[in-house]
């Protein structure tokens, strides 16, 4: 049973499920099963294979350990090991579940790890499980990520990058980034910024500030010319 391609924004609203398993048997009812649930699926027979796919586009990856060379453990070991995929859940499932091979399966970056054989209702409810939490921890994420064309600063993770590289932001640069960003064309003056970036401290000086900026504008490039001053209402970050 072939599951149709469709685009990116219909999958985020059905949930795609990649399911990558030898057995065929198990893969024919996992299809009907998920798909009678309002899944969409995908079913590949070996790792190979499953690499072949868009990834980024699914919702969840049900892998088994499969008995080939390029095994499950193999594959969440690639798929973790990508930038455009490493977001992606993953359950492992298998009828040999050692100990050791649980403890791989997790250290590799599976959400999950479910025994062959196993109730298809408790594994539909262990994906949407996954999924949900995924959905909320990336929810989190966005809501800490601020933007600007191809300026981006991740709060969580204290970090800028412009056109995909990361800015070398001193402390203080990435505070003074981060209030103009999140207040786009509003405008600061020196004791506002000082009060927000430096918490008031008596020893900052009006020029500390000018230079913390100007140090910023260099680092921004061209997005410097954003960051403007203008006379009579201070600094501000203009779209």
């Amino acid at each position: 049973m072939a599951s149709v391609q469709t685009s990116t924004a219909t999958a985020t609203q059905i949930p795609h499920i990649l399911i990558a398993d030898s057995e065929s048997l198990m893969c024919e009812l996992l299809e009907i099963r998920f798909e009678d649930e309002g899944f969409r699926t995908t079913v590949v027979k070996n790792a190979a294979d499953a690499m072949k796919q868009d990834l980024p586009t699914f919702s969840l990856a049900l892998i088994d350990l499969m008995d080939q060379t390029f095994n499950g453990l193999r594959l969440i070991e690639c798929i973790k090991s990508k930038p455009e995929t490493v977001g992606l859940p993953i359950i492992m499932m298998t009828s040999k579940a050692s100990e050791d091979t649980i403890v791989e399966a997790l250290d590799l970056g599976a959400d999950d790890f479910i025994s062959k054989p196993f109730s298809t209702r408790e594994l539909i409810a262990r994906v949407r499980s996954v999924i949900r939490r995924r959905r909320m921890t990336n929810a989190r994420r966005v809501a800490n990520v601020l933007r600007f064309n191809d300026l981006t600063l991740d709060m969580a993770a204290g970090t800028a990058f412009l056109d995909g590289m990361e800015l070398s932001l001193s402390h203080t640069e990435f505070k003074l980034l981060a209030l103009f960003l999140r207040n786009r064309n509003h405008f600061y003056d020196r004791a506002q910024i000082r009060a927000e970036v430096w918490d008031n401290d008596s020893d900052i000086s009006d020029r500390a500030v000018d230079t913390g900026i100007s140090r910023l504008r260099k680092k921004l490039c061209d997005y410097g010319r954003n960051l403007v001053n203008r006379k009579g209402f201070g600094y501000g970050f203009v779209e």
